[in-house]
């Protein structure tokens, strides 16, 4: 699995899109976490106050939370390691590379399981940024103790699959289009406009079914913490439904791709 994770990162090394789309992503999540803090201390300054709780208060950094919020701050910022592998997929077919692969003794399962191995390996990757991330923060800013630092770990491996879910969407997507451009592009409009609407529908229509779309149950795997912030009742763990719902999903979507690179014309 490390060789064919290796195949991908020498095809990727020298595309400049590589670097650039994991950067925009780190830099973005970093950007968010360190200036969340900042800006409760400015609604402070500003008079504001939730339901008479002093935002600058909010225990955003604590150990009891910072994995949780980092998990669900970085699902936001998904699309950019997505788009890395849309372009991957996407140049195998512009350039023919995959056929290359083919000819050298790469067989299309090796092909697919190279596409699979990467996507994991981006989420892994992913992972331990935000442990790290999340590690720092802690230790600078957090009021509990260190004894809590394991309080809500439980959700960087939550996140590791919720990504790796998303980035099997991804490549089925681009597998289906073989066009990078149209593919983003799709993808965008999927994920921020079409489902969203459907699932709206579906959920005033059809309650029961309306939690059955296939983003809307890799995104719920990863729960929005926030709430708790203002007394509101909040699932702050990883449920073994929301689990196999978006692990069902990116069954399906392994399914699909190992198909359409089994019965396409190569």
């Amino acid at each position: 699995m490390l060789r064919l994770v290796k195949i991908e990162y020498l095809k990727l090394r020298s595309n400049r899109a590589l670097w650039i789309l994991l950067g925009l992503y780190f830099v973005a999540i970093t950007a968010v976490a360190i200036g969340s803090g900042a800006f409760l201390d400015y609604l402070t300054r500003q008079g504001a106050d939730f339901r008479g709780i002093n935002p600058s208060i909010l225990p955003i950094y604590d150990w009891e939370d910072i994995f949780h919020n980092l998990a669900y701050l970085a699902s936001y910022f998904a699309v950019f390691p997505a788009f890395l592998l849309i372009i991957s997929v996407s140049n195998e077919f512009t350039y023919k590379t995959h056929r290359q692969n083919i000819i050298d003794g790469l067989s299309r399962t090796e092909f697919f399981l190279s596409k699979f191995s990467f996507a994991g390996f981006l989420a892994i990757v992913s992972s331990v940024f935000l442990l790290t991330l999340g590690t720092f923060l802690g230790l600078v800013k957090s009021h509990s103790g260190i004894e809590a630092f394991g309080t809500s770990l439980v959700f960087i491996p939550g996140h590791a699959v919720q990504l790796f879910c998303f980035f099997l969407f991804s490549i089925f997507l681009v597998l289906l289009i073989r066009k990078s451009g149209i593919s983003i592009v799709l993808l965008l409009i999927y994920t921020l406009i079409l489902e969203p609407i459907l699932a709206a529908v579906l959920k005033w229509q059809l309650p029961d079914l309306g939690v059955v779309l296939p983003l809307d149950s890799i995104n719920k795997i990863i729960r929005i913490p926030f709430s708790k912030y203002i007394l509101f009742e909040t699932q702050d763990y990883l449920g073994y439904i929301d689990l196999l719902r978006g692990g069902l999903w990116g069954a399906l979507f392994t399914l699909g791709i190992f198909l359409l690179l089994k019965k396409r014309d190569f």
